[in-house]
């Protein structure tokens, strides 16, 4: 007599989805929130959904965070709710002059906001260490770095070492300083400023959505990449609620840092 023997197929663990919201400051504060509120009725029949707030200490030159009470408060409001707050560069502006074609294609097409994109250990841990302590006046701790545009010099990256962070993100993932490996998980992010930019985006956006749910993909963490300005497109708001709604079928959320502690 022959046994039949069933065989289970072990599914990945689903990772976490991280919601991130980009350029955050006292002069972003308002658009900021409305983005967050137009996504508030797609998150919540799925339950609470943290967001990694990116804080730019000194955004475009301004006064230090400290000066801001109204953002403080709003900001302490947030961490309340499960948010989490990351150093986001430092005055998030690029004023070095550029050195080369792909230089040029990189902090000038692609971006404009390479603010950590060239500098060496000792520049790049001078400004670590100033917006470190912008974030400590106001009673906020940073485990990990998300530079402008993602853009970090190998002397930032050795600077972050250096000053104790977990993490920093790239990119395509979040590089975990602690076990030295990078943790693939590729951003969805607009770009609004210009009509081609943002048909381009809406496009490419939709397509890794359908590529990052793929159940093959299921063991990826998926990043959202918001930012305040995405706010005044109500194309790129409805990219982001539907886009919600389809990832929280799938996936819990979690910040970034959630997701270097659920590798």
């Amino acid at each position: 007599m022959s046994q039949a023997i069933t065989l289970e197929k072990t599914l990945p663990a689903r990772a976490p989805a991280a919601l991130v919201l980009h350029d955050v400051a006292p002069q972003t504060q308002a658009r900021c929130e409305a983005l967050l509120d137009a996504l508030s009725p797609w998150i919540a029949p799925h339950g609470p959904m943290p967001v990694t707030l990116l804080v730019v200490p000194r955004y475009h030159g301004a006064d230090a965070l400290s000066s801001y009470p109204a953002f403080r408060a709003w900001i302490d409001r947030r961490l309340l709710l499960g948010d989490e707050v990351i150093l986001h560069g430092y005055t998030h502006t690029d004023e070095r002059p550029v050195t080369g074609l792909r230089d040029w294609i990189e902090r000038r097409i692609y971006t404009i906001e390479g603010e950590f994109a060239r500098l060496d250990v000792d520049e790049a841990q001078t400004l670590l260490s100033s917006g470190l302590n912008e974030l400590s006046a106001c009673g906020w701790q940073s485990r990990g770095f998300v530079a402008p545009a993602w853009l970090t010099s190998p002397g930032a990256r050795d600077a972050l070492q250096a000053l104790g962070f977990d993490w920093f993100a790239t990119r395509t993932g979040l590089f975990d300083l602690q076990a030295g490996r990078e943790i693939a998980a590729t951003s969805l992010v607009w770009s609004v400023r210009a009509a081609w930019r943002r048909q381009l985006s809406q496009i490419y956006n939709q397509r890794l959505l359908d590529h990052l749910l793929h159940p093959d993909r299921a063991s990826v963490p998926i990043r959202l990449g918001l930012h305040p300005v995405d706010a005044d497109w109500p194309m790129a708001v409805a990219f982001w609620q539907q886009a919600l709604a389809r990832v929280l079928e799938q996936r819990a959320g979690a910040t970034k840092s959630g997701v270097i502690d659920w590798q």
